[in-house]
């Protein structure tokens, strides 16, 4: 017979199984931020409210890490006490009066922070210490913009209720449709002006140019004009028309007589009435003043 087997396959399959639980066990710990190499002193913290603490929450005493929280327990017989039991690293003193802290993320989670005392005298392993909830600047924010949001509540549903009695006024829709034909409108004005600006402003333009350069020419001839001998020339033809009337007032001359002599101004109107009745009288009796003959017959 052979010698019996002291190993056997189920021993190896047993133990590698126990090997991996532990190795299991180790590693969710490592993740947790446990040291288990490391054994620290348990105290508890007090609270009425852990808002997001779980277990393996950091612990942090002045910034550095110092142990973490081993579980969460609730004080049925006393709802407002919540008891935190943590484990913090064994070279760490806690003095008398101190207080913990939970303070909360934006992002979720939370931990804890041991604020110091400056009392001489240590806590021992397993006394508790009071604990308060810093909600920080997201509970702040929350505790601020939750009440006026409830106030903006009954504001906001009477604005949609407006709203709504807007929008399903027709008023609202013919209002619309005026705007658009009135769009339309501003459409075609808007084709018209570009057509205009591109046709008829141009000519215009080239029009008032020719305008300008034949002011500038006409400007330019009176700057030419000698205003100082047609000026003296106006002057000397005022100061004849001055003497003509003058020697017409004093009835000097022909038309001055005229103008002056009434025995004059009569014998001319006697004249001219009878030259009047002698072109009269040549009219009605031409033979009496012409003697006129085919055969050199004189008449009687």
């Amino acid at each position: 017979m052979g010698k019996k087997k002291i190993f056997t396959r189920e021993f190896f399959i047993g133990a590698i199984g126990i090997t991996a639980l532990v190795l299991l066990y180790f590693l969710i710990n490592f993740f947790k931020g446990i040291d288990l190499f490391r054994m620290g002193e348990i105290y508890y913290l007090k609270f009425n409210n852990v808002s997001q603490l779980v277990n393996s929450s950091p612990v942090y005493l002045n910034g550095y890490k110092a142990g973490n929280v081993r579980s969460i327990n609730y004080d049925y017989s006393n709802m407002s006490n919540i008891l935190v039991e943590v484990e913090i690293d064994k070279r760490v003193h806690i003095p008398q009066g101190s207080t913990a802290k939970i303070t909360t993320h934006m992002l979720g989670g939370a931990d804890i922070s041991i604020e110091l005392s400056d009392s001489k005298n240590m806590l021992q392993p397993g006394d508790t210490i009071t604990g308060i909830l810093d909600r920080g600047i997201a509970g702040e924010a929350n505790d601020k913009i939750m009440p006026a949001f409830d106030k903006m509540l009954p504001k906001a549903d009477s604005i949609l209720v407006s709203l709504n009695a807007i929008l399903s006024n027709p008023a609202l829709a013919a209002s619309l449709e005026n705007t658009q034909n009135i769009t339309e409108e501003l459409t075609t004005t808007t084709k018209q002006l570009n057509s205009l600006l591109a046709n008829d402003i141009p000519q215009i333009t080239e029009r008032m140019v020719r305008l300008q350069d034949d002011l500038l020419a006409v400007s330019s001839q009176l700057t030419d004009t000698d205003y100082k001998s047609m000026l003296s020339k106006i002057d000397s033809t005022l100061t004849d028309i001055q003497q003509i009337t003058e020697g017409l007032n004093k009835g000097e001359g022909t038309a001055g007589m005229l103008l002056k002599n009434k025995e004059l101004y009569e014998q001319l109107n006697t004249t001219c009435q009878a030259a009047t009745n002698l072109l009269n009288d040549l009219k009605d009796n031409p033979k009496k003043y012409v003697h006129f003959s085919l055969f050199g017959k004189k008449q009687k």
